[in-house]
Formats: C-alpha cells, sequence, structure tokens
C-alpha cells in the first residue's frame, strides 16, 4: 500500500486520495508559532520511513541547530537526509554559475548541489533495484523518490533578492516536476499578507495548505486547512491537530455530527433534490449550464461552491504578453517574460493606490477589475506602457527578451464570488467583455469598449487628445461594439489600425 508523506494531508482529502499525492509541488503558510519546522519535520521522519531520501533547505538553521532538530532520528536513515543552508554554501564550483539564469552565485550553487544529489540517488536506487532483482525473487516495491522541503521561502527573501529568490524557485519547480519528486515549500504570513508573492507563483502550487492558530484559554488550537488543490474541486476542508511533546502531530478531522445539504455551487441555496455535479461541485439542474459558461471564459479557472453574493458594475483592465505561445520560445523565456509583467504592474503606482481592486491572473496575464474608478484602468495601461519602455530599452526582439503586451478596457456586470482559494473575487460578463475588446489588438495596444471611452471623454477633457474612435468592430456571437484606441505619440499606444480592423 503506498504511503502518506504529508502530514495530514488524508484528514483534509481522504485516504485514498492523499496515498495518490507521490509527487508535486506543497505550499504551507503558516503566521509565528503555527509550527511550520514541526512540520516539515514529521514530513521528513515520514518520507524516511518510506525508503525516500530528503533535502532539506533551511537558510536560517545552523548544522548544529539542524543536527539538533533530528537528533532522534536513527543513523541507518538520517545518513538518507541532506541538509543544505543556501547562505552558507560555498561557491568555489565555477560550473554552478552558469547552469542556471538564477544569476546567483549562492542560489545557483544551491540548486546545481540538489540536481546533483537527486540524480546520484536516483542512481543509486536503481542500481540497488537491479541488483536485487538478478540476485533474488524480491524486488523493491518501486523507485523511492527524493523530496525535497525549503524552510522557509520568507527567510530567503531577507537575505536574496526577490527576483532571484522567485527564478531559484521556479528552477526548482521545473527539477521537482523531471524527476517525480515530492516538495514542501513554507512561508509565513497568511494568504492575504502573501498575496503579492502567491500571484507569481501560483502556477506551480499543486496543494496550498494553510495552519491557523486560534487560542482557547491556555491552551493553543492549532488548523491545517486546505486552501486549494490542482485538478480537484474547490471544497475547502480542515482538520484539527496537536503538537505531542515528542513533537509528533497528531491530526483529528473536523467532523460535523448533523448532516448537511448540498449547497448549489452557483445560487448558493440548498438543494433539496438530487444535485447535478460538475466539476465535483453540486448544483441545481439548471444552474449547471450558466456556471460552465462563467467558467469557460477563463480556461480552468472556476468559480467555487460558495457561489455569487452579490452583483455590481466595475472597470476592468486585461493584459497579455504578445507571442507567449511562439514555439521558438524557450519555457525558461516565458515565465522570464511573465515575471517581468507582473513585476511591471504591482510597481505602478495607480495598481499600488487602488485599494478596490481585484486581480484575476490568466497565465499569460491578468485581468484587474476597478470598483471604485473608471479612470483606473486607462491609467494603468499608460502606467505600464511607461515602465515597459524603459525595460525593452536593454532588450531586443532577436534574442526573444523584448516585452510586448496589449491591453483591453471596458466596463460591465459583474458577480462577486469566492474563487478557488476561498477569497472573494469577480466574474461575468463585464469581464469577458474587457477580454473580447484585448483580443481585437495587437502588440503595443490600448484598446476601449465605447462606452467606458465616451463616459471618460464626458468626464475630463484630457481624455478627448488620447482617446481616438477606430469605429465598429464585430465580435464574438456577432456582437457589434464601439472600440477606442488610446495612444499619445513617443509616450505610450499604438498609433495603427489593428489588423483584425484592416481584415
Amino acid at each position: 500500500m503506498p504511503e502518506v508523506r504529508i502530514p495530514g494531508l488524508s484528514s483534509l482529502i481522504g485516504q485514498a486520495a492523499a496515498e495518490k499525492t507521490n509527487f508535486g509541488i506543497l505550499l504551507l503558510m503558516s503566521p509565528p508559532g503555527g509550527g511550520k519546522t514541526i512540520f516539515c519535520r514529521q514530513m521528513i521522519t515520514d518520507c524516511l520511513d518510506t525508503g525516500s531520501m530528503c533535502i532539506y533547505i533551511n537558510s536560517s538553521m545552523t548544522r548544529k541547530e539542524y543536527e539538533n532538530l533530528f537528533n532522534n532520528i536513527p543513523d541507518a536513515k538520517i545518513k538518507n537526509l541532506k541538509f543544505l543552508n543556501p547562505y552558507l554554501v560555498t561557491t568555489g564550483n565555477k560550473e554552478s554559475d552558469t547552469t542556471t539564469s538564477i544569476n546567483d552565485p549562492k542560489l545557483s550553487a544551491t540548486f546545481q548541489d540538489i540536481r546533483n544529489t537527486i540524480e546520484e540517488w536516483s542512481s543509486s536506487v536503481t542500481n540497488t533495484i537491479e541488483r536485487t532483482q538478478q540476485g533474488s525473487t524480491s524486488t523493491l516495491n518501486g523507485l523511492p523518490k527524493c523530496d525535497i522541503i525549503l524552510d522557509s521561502l520568507t527567510h530567503m527573501f531577507t537575505l536574496f533578492e526577490e527576483d532571484k529568490v522567485l527564478k531559484f524557485v521556479n528552477a526548482l519547480s521545473f527539477l521537482i516536476k523531471e524527476f517525480e519528486s515530492l516538495a514542501l515549500i513554507t512561508m509565513s504570513g497568511t494568504q492575504s499578507s502573501n498575496e503579492s508573492i502567491l500571484n507569481k507563483l501560483s502556477s506551480i502550487f499543486d496543494i496550498v495548505l494553510e495552519i491557523e492558530i486560534q487560542e482557547d484559554s491556555d491552551k493553543i488550537k492549532r488548523k491545517l486547512k486546505l486552501i486549494s488543490i490542482k485538478g480537484a474541486s474547490s471544497k475547502s476542508s480542515s482538520a484539527l491537530f496537536n503538537i505531542e511533546q515528542e513533537g509528533i502531530l497528531k491530526f483529528e478531522s473536523e467532523v460535523s455530527s448533523k448532516p448537511k445539504l448540498s449547497i448549489c455551487g452557483l445560487c448558493k441555496a440548498p438543494i433539496l433534490e438530487e444535485p447535478e455535479y460538475y466539476l465535483d461541485m453540486p448544483f441545481h439542474h439548471n444552474h449547471v449550464k450558466i456556471y460552465m459558461k462563467l467558467a469557460g471564459a477563463f480556461g480552468q479557472a472556476r468559480v467555487s461552491d460558495a457561489g455569487p453574493s452579490g452583483v455590481i458594475d466595475a472597470a476592468f483592465f486585461f493584459v497579455d504578453v504578445v507571442g507567449l505561445s511562439d514555439p521558438a520560445l524557450s519555457v525558461r523565456r516565458q515565465i522570464e517574460k511573465i515575471e517581468a509583467l507582473n513585476d511591471m504592474i504591482s510597481h505602478c503606482d495607480t495598481f499600488k493606490k487602488a485599494s478596490d481592486k481585484r486581480v484575476l491572473p490568466t497565465g499569460d496575464g491578468m485581468a484587474i477589475g476597478f470598483m471604485l474608478s473608471p479612470e483606473s484602468p486607462l491609467q494603468l495601461g499608460i502606467d505600464l506602457h511607461q515602465s515597459l519602455k524603459k525595460y525593452n530599452t536593454h532588450t531586443k526582439k532577436e534574442d526573444g527578451s523584448f516585452l510586448d503586451v496589449r491591453i483591453g478596457i471596458a466596463s460591465g456586470t459583474v458577480f462577486i464570488v469566492n474563487d478557488v482559494n476561498s477569497n472573494q473575487n469577480i466574474w461575468g460578463p463585464g469581464i469577458i467583455f474587457a477580454r473580447r475588446v484585448m483580443d481585437v489588438g495587437d502588440g503595443g495596444h490600448i484598446l476601449l469598449a465605447g462606452p467606458l471611452a465616451e463616459s471618460l471623454m464626458t468626464l475630463d477633457d484630457k481624455y478627448k487628445s488620447i482617446l481616438n474612435l477606430l469605429g465598429d468592430y464585430q465580435v464574438k456571437h456577432g456582437q457589434i461594439i464601439k472600440i477606442y484606441s488610446a495612444y499619445s505619440p513617443n509616450e505610450f499606444g499604438n498609433p495603427a489600425t489593428p489588423v483584425r480592423f484592416k481584415s
């Protein structure tokens, strides 16, 4: 029977599902005192018990502290545990500085050490299996993995530049997939406090967990919460756990004694009849198609089982990277472009000052909804173009590093819903409309839907000089929309008529 190497996972998703989680990347968030390091220790102990090798990465721990943390592990097993502190790693091997694009000698050397360790371990285990199969009738049940624990990402940001740490983690994610390893990465804080980093790294995590601390009299209660799991429904679950005197984690599922009615994933109302399921979520029979239309507008993004809680009007900024699907562009270059776009937007004044925004990553870009200001999407587009101009001054189109984007701006009605991470977000016709406007454009275009552009020109005369009418355009389902192009020569925008308009 497969072993569960992730503490508490079987309490969250069930024993059968947990046993199938043999490789992937987990993120564990916790406030101070939540028990991240003890959780890592438990996972390492469990992994060593299954015959796996572990690499423990901790940039705040000395060798002596590491030895004290694992002093109860027998010598026969501790030999399969490797400790690395990126801050203390030696960088004498010049090869390590050129094997990745991390551009930090210590992080690059750490990454190369991890790769060498996994390769040596895999080779030795393979040889052992071959000898066992040739020498007797008994065989090893499968190939033990090399598990990686990084504790913690937050501390690494205090020692190294953020962009280099992010490149290290992205490079590590490809290594984990290549060798089908199991990895745990921890971060201090909660989901809301780590929003910026999560937006940049969310695509690499297969499971996101969070530890919640509750104080009850003189006792501290800890709860492990499932925030999201890739490829499964968005049903949340949690399990209470205690840290025993021996440092062992003891989990218990939260079970309600009262039977619960299924709740419709769209309207939030109880389902009295037999529910219809889609993506493992229950719905009223007449709500499934409505839900599928909303979800289909954003590919794999799904509305959670909490359903919509209100309807509002908002203004939307939709951006994506032009040419990112070019087969000649390496995956690493694609990642660099997405990271560069995320970084530029996060540093734009309009983005930083807006307290009413909702951000939806879309893989090759993002959608941002502004609840209060109809001017914010256009101003963000102008800010971004000015940042792009500075960024591209040092790049060349020939080597694939030049970054080009297109922007669509519109307004309309949306639902307020809970997304797959149980955060409030926005979905609906208004944001779909912004994407259709963006799809009309080419690189450098900032396009606006007619109603929003005309309301801006009524609001302030300055917009009359930068908003230029392109004309009517027929989009999906035969809908005709009026489109404006925002540009100012040598400052922002693209004065050329989009190719789709010409055709």
